[in-house]
């Protein structure tokens, strides 16, 4: 009995030891959850970053909710250096610890720097242990230092702001999300443009800043040759890239007025044709949704071709946002974003290896049919409009 209370109170010590430990070791991290890059006009890396602070709670037991220093808010510091670990290593003498990257949600990318060439913070983001594969890389058309030192009503943690209008952006179609491993694989394809979200500020400082995310930075290799920024080319590249899940198409009615049709679900399918030693590529898009505001005299219940005349409206507005995508990408950027090439060499391996060395003549004309098919599902409590 006695040998078991003398192991269960070893067992308690050294539970409460390791705690402890482990607090202590936290305490000498510097645990960043965002970090910027820009390029100082001397030509060095000014690294932005947004650091844990912790606040002394009051002293009590164990539970991790007394006593201990605890996550509250974040700190921006910003440091320069030769390299990005050089940046990162004059930021841990100041701080007199060690900067812990593991947890990094986001990457922002400064217009120069991304211009200038991203290679180095590719080589640092792959090369280094610490950063997940997963980290999102965000541009801006500023600086990346303006992003990270501003804080927002919204949460005490930028970081948490940011992934939630992210989420809800993605969601809809109006900015990409790109994983730093999606970017390094476009950069590593032979025919693949790589692109990235694109975050910017609106409001002022009186009243507050808030985050915004819509457009799309375009990338020759790695470096930054545009933007889309139009909501319709933005969400005609996310319907080709099966990445619409939520939002609305407003279109107008037939009657007078405008319809508002809530998406549901959406999907999309890329194949290929070669005909003729002519590559082809056909998109066929698929989307259900409900009617979610409507004005005017049409009554769906006792005609019910109304709902067929708002799905053909409803194909066209989905296939012109297709179409000014396309237009972008070939002709304005002359950039695969879609990777409708490796869409060719995956169908037709064979007939790829005579045009991949001439993809980036070929891509630009190349022809690209699109079908879209949307179905309305629900026409809500009500069958017309109260006037």
């Amino acid at each position: 009995m006695k040998k078991g209370i003398a192991f269960f109170m070893i067992y308690i010590i050294m539970f409460l030891t390791v705690g402890c430990m482990a607090k202590t070791e936290i305490e000498k991290l510097a645990i960043v959850v965002t970090f910027g890059v820009d390029i100082t006009t001397d030509g060095k890396y000014m690294i932005s970053t947004q650091i844990l602070k912790t606040q002394k709670q009051s002293p009590g037991g164990m539970g991790g909710s007394k006593g201990e220093k605890q996550p509250t808010e974040v700190m921006a510091l910003i440091s320069t250096g030769d390299t990005i670990p050089d940046a990162l290593d004059h930021l841990s003498k100041e701080l007199g610890k060690k900067v812990a990257l593991s947890h990094v949600k986001f990457i922002v990318i400064g217009e120069d720097a991304a211009k200038a060439g991203i290679a180095e913070l590719m080589d640092f983001s792959a090369r280094g242990y610490q950063l997940r594969p997963n980290v999102v890389f965000l541009v801006t058309s500023g600086k990346a230092s303006e992003i990270l030192r501003t804080s927002t009503p919204e949460d005490s943690i930028p970081a948490n702001a940011i992934a939630a209008i992210l989420n809800l952006q993605a969601n809809y179609g109006y900015v990409p999300v790109t994983t730093t491993m999606e970017f390094a694989n476009s950069l590593a394809s032979k025919t693949a443009a790589p692109m990235a979200g694109v975050i910017s500020l609106h409001g002022d400082e009186q009243v507050g800043r808030v985050f915004k995310m819509i457009g799309i930075a375009v990338f020759k290799k790695d470096k930054l040759i545009g933007y889309m920024m139009g909501e319709e080319e933005v969400r005609g590249v996310q319907w080709i890239r099966d990445k619409v899940k939520a939002g609305n198409i407003v279109m107008p009615s037939p009657n007078k007025g405008s319809i508002t049709i809530e998406i549901i679900s959406a999907s999309s399918e890329i194949k290929s044709i070669v005909k003729d030693n002519k590559p082809i590529i056909h998109i066929t898009i698929n989307k259900k949704g409900n009617i979610r505001g409507m004005v005017g005299d049409l009554d769906a219940m006792k005609n019910p071709e109304i709902l067929t005349e708002f799905e053909q409206l409803e194909n066209e507005v989905i296939k012109k946002e297709v179409e000014k995508a396309l237009y972008a990408a070939q002709k304005t950027f002359k950039a695969d974003i879609f990777d409708f090439g490796e869409t060719i060499h995956r169908d037709y391996p064979d007939e790829w290896k005579n045009i991949e060395e001439s993809w980036s003549e070929i891509f630009p004309d190349l022809e690209v049919e699109v079908e879209v098919h949307s179905s309305i599902q629900r026409i809500g409590v009500i069958s017309k409009p109260l006037y």
